[in-house]
């Protein structure tokens, strides 16, 4: 049914305006004459569609970009006086995303009906994370939504960043690997065998490497659907893993030269930023901790974390309870002690977060360098192999020849 955004006048000097539902500007005319308003201005801005969910909302994904819009969006509408309401529809009506467009749809029919609009968007858990609805929660409590839903975007941004800067930087060994192996593969299925056949009708003993090579092309020319099927069952797998078995993953990711560190620096620079975003709104160490924990990724800092909370229950305090866990770097924990001593915590995970995220930048380019010549060593010693393995029996003939 169409929307419409109205203004209209219920008195001498007094105004009043909203959104209604209706056929025709006429209906929302009468509407409101029935309602003892005089009606001034009357304008269509969207439609509310059906939002019961399809199969191709499904496999409709919302991206971070689209949330971060809508975000920025619903901030700068907030701020320019507009109410919330009004706001939602209009938003609705300029997103592109179709699965998207319904759920803020929905969000704004759960508001128009008396809901808070935190509650509304608790309903989607997988789009709005705890962290998003306990800040809108702050907001609407505050009276200070558009500012805190600011906040909230550039704090998504700087995540986002992060996870920018991780994939950038994995891109291009990815890259390396996939033609490496896609050209070993080509060596191995088209090249390999057409020489092996020279080589049976020469009739010739070949040395060691080139058996081990003939053998191991044959096997993949002739068996590639069980490599293939050996590959689906372990990404099955892989996603498939109990609680217990990511957990002892996640234990053997901290461990690793550089990987673990990294891992460190990353979940550190999550934490200290979305606890600063928290307590700067007035949100309690506690449930700040609380909402904070979902929101990393290894299962063992997590843990290590809610030990903390349940220290924080006690009466304890936030960097001694980091100080028995390994996993988090003394300049944190110190960082943290001085902000809990000086009452300025928020201010100093705010600093711990920037330190972090230039760590992460420093670890990246470290790591690129190093990755870069190994993986190029890596390829070239196998391309190598497989070149030897085809000349040794060329040369072998050459003597035997003289």
């Amino acid at each position: 049914m169409p929307l419409f955004n109205y203004k209209a006048k219920k008195g001498p000097s007094d105004f009043t305006d909203g959104v209604m539902e209706g056929e025709s500007p006429q209906e929302i005319a009468s509407k409101l004459t029935n309602q003892g308003l005089f009606p001034i201005h009357i304008e269509l801005i969207g439609e509310v569609k059906d939002k019961s969910i399809t199969v191709s909302s499904w496999f409709s994904k919302i991206s971070v970009r689209d949330l971060n819009v809508f975000t920025y969006q619903l901030s700068s509408l907030i701020k320019s006086g507009l109410p919330l309401l009004s706001a939602l529809f209009i938003i609705t009506e300029q997103t592109e995303n179709k699965h998207f467009k319904n759920i803020i749809a929905d969000i704004a029919q759960s508001v128009k009906h008396g809901d808070m609009l935190s509650s509304a968007m608790s309903k989607y858990p997988r789009i709005f994370n705890q962290l998003y609805t306990a800040m809108i929660k702050a907001g609407e409590d505050s009276g200070a939504l558009d500012i805190i839903l600011r906040r909230v975007a550039e704090h998504r941004e700087k995540v986002e960043q992060i996870k920018s800067q991780i994939r950038s930087a994995l891109a291009y060994p990815i890259i390396v690997t996939l033609v490496g192996l896609g050209s070993i593969i080509f060596l191995l299925t088209v090249v390999i065998p057409q020489i092996q056949k020279v080589f049976d009708t020469l009739k010739v003993d070949l040395p060691l490497p080139t058996e081990i090579l003939l053998m191991f092309s044959s096997s993949i020319t002739n068996y590639w659907y069980l490599y293939l099927g050996g590959i689906v069952l372990i990404l099955i797998l892989t996603k498939g893993v109990t609680l217990i078995e990511r957990k002892a993953l996640d234990r053997l990711k901290l461990t690793l030269p550089f990987i673990g560190k990294f891992i460190k620096k990353t979940e550190s620079a999550r934490l200290a930023s979305s606890l600063s975003l928290l307590l700067t709104n007035g949100i309690p160490i506690l449930a700040s901790l609380e909402i904070v924990i979902p929101t990393l990724s290894n299962d063992i800092i997590k843990d290590d974390l809610t030990k903390v909370a349940n220290d924080l229950k006690l009466g304890g305090s936030m960097s001694k309870g980091l100080q028995n866990s390994p996993h988090f770097f003394p300049f944190m924990t110190n960082m943290i002690r001085v902000g809990e001593e000086g009452g300025r915590l928020d201010e100093v995970l705010l600093e711990v977060s920037s330190f972090y995220e230039r760590e992460i930048g420093e670890t990246i380019k470290i790591g690129l360098s190093l990755l870069e010549p190994i993986l190029i060593l890596v390829m070239g010693l196998v391309v190598g192999f497989i070149v030897l393995s085809m000349l040794l029996p060329i040369f072998q003939i050459s003597i035997m020849a003289q």
